[in-house]
Order: C-alpha cells, then structure tokens, then sequence
C-alpha cells in the first residue's frame, strides 16, 4: 500500500480508532471512518465520516467491491463487563467474520484488534506467546465473556482463512495515551491512576494488586505500528500477533512514578488507599506479551520499553496536572 490508497478505519470514534485515523491522515493516506458515533470534532477533516454499524451491509459490500485497500477494524465491545449473549457474540465475533469474508472478495488488506486478554491468567511470571492462548499449562484463557469473544474470532480466523485472505490480529496490553477519557472505567488502569494522582493527589489500588505487573503500550506506538503494516510491500503472514512492551511494569512501580510525579509537581506525598478486590477471580494479575513473532514479521517496528512507558507516563501526568479537577 502507498500513501493516496484509501484506507477503512472502524470504530474510528473511539480510543484507539481517533489515533489510527489521525496516523493515516498524516501518512497521507485517503481514509474513511466508519462508527455509530458522530465525529470528533477535531478530526472532521483527517477523514471522510459515515456514522453506522461496521457490518452494516452496504458498506460490506462496498468493501467486497474492493474500494479499500486496508480495513482498519477498531470497532467492537470493549468492555470487559459485558454479559455473555447474541449482542456480544455479533459485535465481536460473527459481525468481524462477515467484515474477513467481505475483505477477502475484495482483495482487501485486514488489520483487526484482537486482545491479551484473550490468555486470562498466566501461570508463570514470563511473557506468552501466540501459539500458548489454549494451553491450560501456560494460561487460564478468558476469565470473562468480552475476552471469550475475541479468542473465539481468533480461532475462526486462523480456521477460515488459511488461504486468499491478507490478514492480521493484534493481540493489544494494556495500550494508554492521551484523549482517553471518555473510556470511563474501561481506561487503562495506567490513565486512570495518572488522573486520580493529578487531580486528586491520592490513588485507590487493590490491595492485592500491588505485586501485580502489566505490559503497557503507548497508543502512538500501535498506531504507528499499523501504518507500517498496512503499507509494508512485504505483509506479514496472516496470523494472529501479540503488540505490547514485551516487559511488565509493576503496580509497585507505577506508585512510585505516581508519587514522584505528584511531588515534583506540588511538592506533596501522594495518598495511596488499599481497597478489596471485589473480583480476584477475574483479575489479571499479571499480562506480558512475547513479541518474538511480530519483530520476524515487522523486523522496523517501533519497540516499547519500560523506559518509554515511563516517559510517556510524565507527558500524560502533566497533561492532567494541567487540566482544571473535575
């Protein structure tokens, strides 16, 4: 793919989709964002908008015509709450089959998000790969049906579309950045702390949590990695890939930044409260992807750190810090 091909971003409103759309924009790229939500305001020009469901028929056969390129599919029920049952199951998983079937009449590239939380608990501190989401001597699987969701479409994937499909899941962490508020309580734990430290100078962790660690990547980073996969002329084998730091940063550490930050900023402690977890059982306690299989395919991909992580975390805190409390 060159700069001027037209590229499909869906679930273009929301988090992560607002940053793709503005990474192909500045790439030069023609882009058409598709969501049941209006556009940003800010981004009204970095595309041209349609507001409605990604599997919406009509744009499923516009898409089989081959007008797009690359499909960018961000769209879905991202809330880790969701009740198992028919709305879940055709947001995340057949509504996404019908968007492969639709790419693959088109001969259209498919870069779709996938998640971590597709491996639920790991049973030795080390990262996991790809090949491990179903073996119960490395990880539980999905601790919850959002998760469930996104493995079963990862199975169809690989079962379906061994052949004829330009293909590639990414298997998100925990990805952070700024312009991620109106994620609520599905925010990265990351922001969230970020926020409480800087608006309210206390943070509230769980209190069995703070021997947790989680692999944390910036958003820009993502982004930046779809770019070069959609536009690489050498595409990665159609697989399913993990996209994290490849490194776990501990709640412990995470306070600490907090706290140095808050300090340096006001020259006060940072309150921290300890609260029960009311769900150990469906906690990750600790996330970490191998990223061996995406440096083979993706050899120039930008690479997270802990160090990065911890840069990126100053930025967002001052960004906060700057904003009036809410």
């Amino acid at each position: 793919m060159t700069p001027n091909s037209h590229v499909l971003v869906t679930g273009a409103a929301g988090f992560i989709g607002r940053h793709t759309v503005t990474a192909f924009h500045h790439a030069g790229h023609q882009v058409t964002a598709v969501d049941l939500r209006p556009a940003p305001a800010h981004l009204a020009a970095a595309a041209h908008w349609r507001r409605g469901d990604f599997a919406d028929p009509a744009l499923l056969a516009e898409i089989a015509s081959g007008r797009y390129t690359t499909v960018v599919h961000q769209a879905g029920n991202s809330s880790t709450r969701a009740p198992a049952g028919p709305e879940l199951e055709e947001t995340n998983t057949l509504g996404p089959l019908r968007l492969a079937d639709a790419c693959r009449a088109g001969r259209t590239r498919l870069i779709y998000a996938s998640s971590h939380s597709v491996y639920g608990t790991l049973h030795h501190r080390t990262p996991i790969a790809e090949i491990d989401d179903t073996d119960p001597a490395r990880c539980s699987g999905p601790l919850n049906p959002y998760a469930a969701s996104k493995l079963t479409l990862d199975q169809h994937m690989r079962a379906r579309h061994t052949a004829g499909l330009d293909w590639i899941a990414l298997r998100y962490t925990n990805v952070f950045g700024p312009d991620e508020d109106d994620k609520g309580p599905m925010a990265s734990i990351l922001s969230q702390l970020l926020q409480q430290a800087a608006r309210t100078g206390q943070i509230r962790l769980f209190d069995d949590s703070l021997t947790a660690a989680r692999d944390y990547i910036h958003v820009e980073t993502v982004t930046t990695t779809l770019v070069r996969l959609a536009t690489s002329q050498h595409p990665a084998l159609a697989a399913v890939y993990n996209l994290g730091a490849g490194c776990a940063i501990s709640f412990a550490a995470l306070t600490q930044w907090c706290a140095r930050l808050h300090r340096e900023a006001t020259g006060q402690p940072l309150h921290v409260e300890l609260v029960p977890n009311p769900a150990p059982d469906a906690y990750q306690y600790f996330t970490c992807a191998d990223m061996t299989a995406l440096d083979k395919a993706l050899p120039d991909r930008p690479a997270e750190s802990a160090a990065s992580v911890e840069a990126r975390v100053a930025d967002l805190f001052a960004t906060f810090h700057g904003r009036a409390p809410l």
